[in-house]
């Protein structure tokens, strides 16, 4: 009798346990999926703080020279008619797990090799030496480098590249350390023929680098930026799509980019393809479209 007494307590007590183990879990379980259901965020604090800069002449503090070039164009001869690259890319579209909605497949290529339609520089290393230890301390001392990039351009049957030449001329501290750019020198060639910019604004995007450029052109505005971004604002490729605003440079014309919409089917409506000169050898590399959505997209995970 004792020993049938002394089972059926050690009965009731595993289950009472087993009871309070499940309920911690489900607790746990429900506290993760509360905590994992973040949704994609506004603008980046550090990026906000950062003003468009003004294009300015190349007569820039710490002697930066500007080094543009005496002449824009280059070697058209059939450059400008040749056969646009096949990518292999072109046809494939990021499926979006869990979601009937794709991301469309579109290309920012345009026919012609920049590299022979512009007489591109080498920028040059270390032109700008800023030192704010003083007032941060240690960590915010270092050397800045030019900063050069050519982008397609394709809206409304016009179709062409942009060539920016960019040199230090400050720096700024939020939440890190990064230069402030102004604009040496910039062109724009579309349907054959070449335009001096003389408005373009860039903007460093920030201590993540999430950088931007605007400017003027056929009695538009037209801002370069991304579509796609990782978690906390981090960028994962470079400029990818276009924006475009009326002359006043407010009133938004259409957003090209959608990077905060859920609707993963309208991202990436007007593509372009951007690519930074390597300050080594002045070489931009490939310019084929191949824009996928960044890994860490919150949109992803919806």
């Amino acid at each position: 009798m004792r020993s049938s007494k002394l089972l059926f307590s050690c009965i009731v007590v595993f289950v009472i346990a087993c009871g309070d183990d499940s309920s911690s879990a489900l607790n746990a379980w429900s506290e993760n999926q509360s905590s994992s259901s973040s949704h994609h965020s506004g603008l980046d604090p550090e990026s906000s703080s950062s003003s468009w800069i003004a294009s300015s002449s190349s007569n820039s503090r710490n002697d930066v020279s500007s080094s543009s070039s005496s002449s824009w164009s280059g070697a058209i001869g059939s450059s400008s008619s040749s056969k646009v690259p096949a990518s292999a890319e072109s046809g494939r579209s990021k499926h979006v797990e869990g979601s009937s909605s794709s991301a469309k497949k579109l290309s920012g290529e345009v026919p012609g090799d920049p590299l022979q339609i512009f007489k591109t520089r080498v920028p040059k290393k270390a032109v700008y030496h800023c030192d704010m230890t003083e007032k941060f301390g240690r960590g915010f001392e270092g050397d800045f480098d030019q900063k050069d990039w050519i982008c397609s351009f394709k809206y409304a049957g016009m179709e062409g590249y942009v060539y920016v030449q960019a040199s230090p001329t400050g720096c700024s501290s939020t939440w890190g350390f990064y230069p402030d750019m102004s604009v040496d020198s910039a062109v724009i060639y579309v349907n054959g023929k070449y335009e001096t910019l003389n408005d373009v604004v860039y903007d460093w995007g920030g201590n993540h680098h999430n950088d931007s450029f605007r400017f003027s052109y056929d009695g538009k505005v037209f801002e370069y930026a991304r579509s796609s971004i990782n978690f906390a604002f981090r960028p994962c490729h470079e400029m990818d799509c276009l924006s475009v605003y009326e002359a006043d440079g407010t009133t938004r014309i259409e957003d090209g980019c959608n990077m905060y919409g859920d609707d993963l089917g309208k991202v990436r409506q007007l593509p372009i393809v951007c690519r930074f000169a390597n300050v080594e050898d002045g070489s931009f590399g490939d310019f084929s479209d191949n824009f996928e959505l960044c890994p860490g997209d919150s949109r992803l995970s919806d």
